[in-house]
């Protein structure tokens, strides 16, 4: 009986674990010429990752790309995601969200900043959702 407990003590803590293993690549949808994503590595270590480009006709090649890195470092909580970088915190939130607000269909899960204070070269009050956004994609919604 204490190895059926203690077996099942081990799969709940795992399955708690790998819930909380939010790491991957969190890009924001744009229209424009500049691109952000996070990524999110296992141990605390991040990146963000900034592109600017001239415009372009359609979806031609980018031309005089800049690629900004900003190393960052984050911690998870619960359903917050602490993520410090440049002497600045930032707190966002995990959940799966709507792609309803770039006039999309479905839901996937994503990440969003809590309280957005939005300057330029920090990061977007927008979702970054989880790539690969498209295989991520859920049908009805989770809530």
């Amino acid at each position: 009986m204490k190895c059926i407990m203690l077996g099942s003590f081990l799969l709940i803590a795992s399955t708690a674990a790998l819930a909380q293993d939010l790491s991957g690549a969190y890009c924001v949808v744009t229209e424009s010429e500049w691109a952000q994503c996070l990524e999110l590595r296992h141990g605390g270590e991040c990146r963000i990752v900034t592109q600017f480009w001239d415009p372009t006709e359609g979806s031609g090649p980018r031309n005089n790309m800049t690629r900004k890195e900003t190393p960052c470092r984050y911690e998870v909580n619960g359903d917050l995601v602490s993520l410090a970088y440049e002497g600045r915190t930032e707190v966002m939130k995990a959940a799966v969200y709507d792609w309803a607000q770039f006039a999309g269909q479905g839901w996937s899960p994503g990440l969003e900043l809590v309280n957005p204070t939005y300057e330029r070269g920090w990061l977007d009050p927008r979702v970054y959702w989880k790539e690969p956004k498209d295989a991520l994609r859920l049908d009805a919604d989770p809530h």
